[in-house]
C-alpha cells in the first residue's frame, strides 16, 4: 500500500532509511533541510502487509528518489506517481537494487541509464594544494555569473540551473559554493548541496578549459572537503569517470557502491 507520508511519519521514514544513510544523503538531507511539506518536494511510502514501511520514494522538483531495504515493494505503484507527473524531463537516481525494478515498468528509462560510482570521503589534506590561488565562499550576488561560467563547460551538457533556487539554498546553509577567480572572472568552482547533520553531496566541479592542468579542481576540492570534514560532516560524491576517480581517490575518497541516474 502506497500513501503520501507528513512528518508524523518522521520515526518510520528514519528508521527506514539510516541504515543506508550515506546512499540516502540526498533524501535525508532535502528532508531535514526542507520538512515534508513544500510545493517542490513530496514523498510517498510503500507498506507491506504487516503495515511497515518497506520503501519510499522522494521527489524534489523534476527529480524522484525511490528507496527500498530490499527488493521487493510496490513498484508498479511508484512508476504510476511518476507516469502522473506532469512536469518534464524527468530524472530518476537511486542505488541498481531499487531503481533497476523500474525500467520493466518504465522501458524508456534503458536508454536513459548513467551508471556511476558512489564514495566518500574520511579523510582529506591540503597537502600538494596550489597555494597560489584565493578560494571564496560564494555569495547570492555570485551566483548568475557562476551559472553563466558553467554554460561553458562542455563536460556539463546542458545545464537548466535554477539561480532563485541556488540562492536559497545558499542562505539556508544546504548548499555552498567555493570558487578560484582569475583576472577578476571565476574560472573553478565546486559545490556541496543536500548538505545535512552528517553528510554534504559534492557536485557541478569545474574549471574552464584554459586554466586546466594548475591544480585548481583539486585545490578547490581539498578545501571544501576539509572544511565539511571539520563541521563533521561526510563529504560524498559521484563519478564515471576512471580519470576523475583515480584523482578522487587520491584526494582521499573510497567507493561505497554502484549508483544510477536516469535523464
Amino acid at each position: 500500500m502506497i500513501k503520501k507520508l507528513t512528518a508524523s511519519n518522521e520515526q518510520e521514514v528514519m528508521g527506514l532509511l539510516k541504515p543506508e544513510a550515506l546512499q540516502n544523503l540526498f533524501i535525508l538531507g532535502d528532508l531535514e533541510n526542507f520538512g515534508y511539506e513544500t510545493d517542490f518536494l513530496e514523498l510517498w511510502g510503500d507498506y507491506d502487509e504487516a503495515e511497515d514501511l518497506r520503501a519510499c520514494m522522494l521527489r524534489f522538483g523534476k527529480n524522484f528518489l525511490p528507496y527500498s531495504k530490499n527488493d521487493s515493494f510496490d513498484v508498479a505503484g511508484f512508476a504510476e506517481i511518476i507516469k502522473n507527473r506532469e512536469q518534464a524531463p524527468l530524472n530518476i537516481s537511486g542505488i541498481p537494487r531499487v531503481t533497476s525494478k523500474f525500467e520493466q515498468e518504465l522501458p524508456e528509462l534503458v536508454s536513459m541509464r548513467q551508471d556511476s560510482y558512489f564514495c566518500k570521503c574520511t579523510n582529506a589534506s591540503m597537502m600538494n594544494a596550489n597555494r597560489e590561488v584565493i578560494i571564496r565562499s560564494a555569495k547570492a550576488i555570485d551566483v548568475a555569473a557562476i551559472i553563466e561560467m558553467r554554460k561553458g563547460i562542455e563536460e556539463f551538457g546542458e545545464r537548466n540551473d535554477n539561480e532563485a533556487l541556488i540562492i536559497e539554498q545558499l542562505e539556508q546553509g544546504s548548499k555552498r559554493i567555493y570558487t578560484i577567480e582569475q583576472r577578476g572572472e571565476i574560472v573553478s568552482v565546486a559545490e556541496s548541496s543536500a548538505e545535512n547533520s552528517f553528510s554534504a553531496m559534492i557536485t557541478g566541479v569545474a574549471t574552464r578549459k584554459e586554466y586546466r592542468g594548475q591544480g585548481f579542481a583539486s585545490t578547490i576540492m581539498k578545501r571544501l572537503c576539509c572544511d565539511l570534514l571539520a563541521e563533521g560532516k561526510t563529504p560524498c560524491l559521484f563519478y564515471n569517470n576512471p580519470v576523475a576517480g583515480k584523482i578522487y581517490h587520491q584526494i582521499g575518497f573510497e567507493d561505497v557502491s554502484d549508483f544510477v541516474l536516469y535523464r
